[in-house]
């Protein structure tokens, strides 16, 4: 089966996505051994880089065995890397609101961190959104046009924005990191 991978361009706007894998992270010392909040730490995700991991890991899974994708490319190893990375910038973002929220409007609707504890624990099946939402986003074939009811539509819109603001700040550290 085909690889996808998405083809990057610089000028791009405005979903601009840095080319990142976990082995290429200058920060992924930084990452193991920086501990997550209590509150959503769990037997098998303690630090930064678990959580990170843990997310890359239930989207390939998801993927593999998504009827969705039949005779569709599968994804670059990337592209899971690049999903765990937002996924830990959303809980970093919830859990510095407070820090935040004096500086742009747009952090009002990032949640409380102790709204969020499943971030650490992608397993259900609601969770299979944010994998749905960042191949939308990376622009995977078989997730450019997605069908969704109207219950589905208001909460995609809603953590679709979340992973726009996180991937901004993902990638202005990682481009901070390359230059």
């Amino acid at each position: 089966m085909e690889e996808y991978r998405l083809q990057i361009d610089k000028t791009a706007k405005p979903l601009l996505i840095i080319d990142y894998t976990f082995g290429s992270d200058r920060q992924l010392e930084l990452m193991k051994s920086t501990n997550l909040p209590t509150a959503l730490q769990n037997a098998k995700v303690k630090t930064e880089f678990d959580l990170a991991y843990a997310w890359s890991e239930f989207a390939r899974k998801y993927l593999e065995k998504t009827k969705e994708i039949a005779a569709t490319p599968i994804c670059w190893q990337g592209h899971y890397d690049q999903l765990g990375r937002v996924m830990l910038e959303m809980m970093r973002l919830s859990r510095d609101k407070q820090d935040m929220s004096s500086q742009e409007d747009v952090y009002e609707i990032i949640p409380n961190l102790e709204e969020i504890p499943f971030i650490s624990k992608p397993s259900r099946l609601e969770d299979k959104m944010f994998c749905r939402i960042w191949l939308s986003l990376i622009r995977h074939p078989a997730f450019i046009e997605m069908e969704l009811d109207e219950d589905e539509l208001t909460s995609f819109n809603y953590w679709q924005g979340l992973f726009t603001i996180a991937l901004g700040k993902t990638n202005s550290e990682l481009l901070k990191q390359s230059a």
